[in-house]
């Protein structure tokens, strides 16, 4: 009986850590960082483009001052208009799921249970609006501190590591760790609090960054 009793505990506290895992992810969208609530006026767009397990940052390049075909002449190819999405995840993930029904059950329990090593991945994109995008007004202000964010995360090891799942993307190196903490989500999270624009302070899922937002 003792044994039983023991299997039992074990059981209900792994059944517990996602629950808790979810709820506090929950709470903290109740007390965003206030950045989006400055009376500046909303001169610029950006767009969240997102699915039920990651989000990227999309920027139009017509209203970038940065330049990216510098940067990632692998994916911009000198184009002058169009949508750069910027995100960042689990390195093996990345590289050997195209699909999420290719996610292997190994791989994401390294991701999610060990300090992994991560990719930045930036994708071309002519037209955004066939995607599940979510379109957010802000100011001058924070749409250039978000462009020099994102180009630090390239500037610190900026180089070419593979190509994407097509024509239109890559992968670059980046020094970060992935695990359950700091997730895909959570880097999209972090880099838009850093340009003041209002986000919960933790961001594991998708629905935390998006539901985030105005």
């Amino acid at each position: 009986m003792r044994g039983i009793k023991k299997i039992l505990k074990v059981l209900i506290f792994l059944i517990l850590i996602p629950i808790f895992y979810g709820l506090v992810s929950c709470l903290f969208m109740l007390f965003p960082s206030n950045g989006s609530t400055t009376n500046k006026p909303k001169e610029q767009k950006i767009y969240i483009l997102y699915d039920l397990m990651h989000t990227d940052i999309v920027l139009n390049i017509e209203s970038s001052k940065v330049d990216w075909n510098m940067l990632l002449p692998q994916v911009v190819k000198g184009r002058k208009k169009g949508y750069l999405g910027f995100g960042w995840g689990d390195k093996e993930t990345y590289l050997n799921t195209p699909i999420w029904d290719d996610l292997k059950y190994s791989t994401a329990l390294k991701a999610l249970f060990l300090n992994t090593s991560s990719l930045l991945h930036v994708g071309y994109y002519r037209n955004i609006h066939y995607y599940q995008v979510k379109e957010v007004d802000i100011s001058q202000k924070q749409f250039e501190a978000l462009e020099q964010i994102l180009k630090r995360e390239f500037s610190e090891k900026p180089h070419y590591e593979a190509k994407g799942f097509g024509r239109d993307d890559a992968f670059y190196s980046s020094n970060r760790v992935y695990n359950a903490i700091k997730t895909c989500n959570s880097w999209s999270g972090d880099r838009l609090r850093e340009a003041n624009i209002s986000m919960s302070y933790w961001t594991p899922f998708s629905f935390n960054v998006v539901g985030s937002l105005p």
